[in-house]
């Protein structure tokens, strides 16, 4: 169990050794490189389950933690969301959630045709899209 939350955490931390982009990924790769060259240098006996235990322990919480600081830094370097920003997201999805009312009233209460069937999933996941790009322009 130790080596899937080994093999988690480096899975979860991949995206910080793509290029480094920004001041806080580089920060947080060079932390994550020399965290696991210092526990690799000497892992213990993998017959001492205890120490083997322990030191995997050590080495997630140490990994989570530039995890956390990775996440803070790009936190602080993101721009400040404005009013009128927020005022235009809440639009977006006003109006997103005024069209999934109007389309969940058109087909409420009836049983739908194969053909109904295959346009309402298209429509829904249109809907479903529209919504995430209300959200995703304001998180640029």
């Amino acid at each position: 169990m130790t080596h899937h939350i080994t093999i988690f955490l480096l899975v979860a931390l991949l995206p910080l050794t793509a290029s480094a982009q920004n001041k806080c990924d580089a920060q947080a790769e060079a932390e994550q490189n020399r965290i696991v060259r210092e526990f690799s240098t000497q892992p213990p006996s993998k017959h001492d389950q205890e120490a083997y235990i322990a030191w995997s322990k050590n080495m997630n919480a140490a990994l989570a933690a530039v995890g956390q600081r990775h996440e803070d830094c790009r936190r602080s370097s993101r721009k400040e969301i404005t009013p009128a920003i927020v005022a235009k997201e809440e639009e977006c999805i006003a109006g997103s959630n005024r069209r999934a009312e109007e389309f969940e009233k058109r087909y409420r209460g009836r049983t739908l045709t194969a053909q109904e069937q295959t346009t309402r999933r298209a429509e829904e996941q249109r809907l479903i899209e529209e919504r995430m790009a209300c959200t995703n322009r304001a998180n640029r």
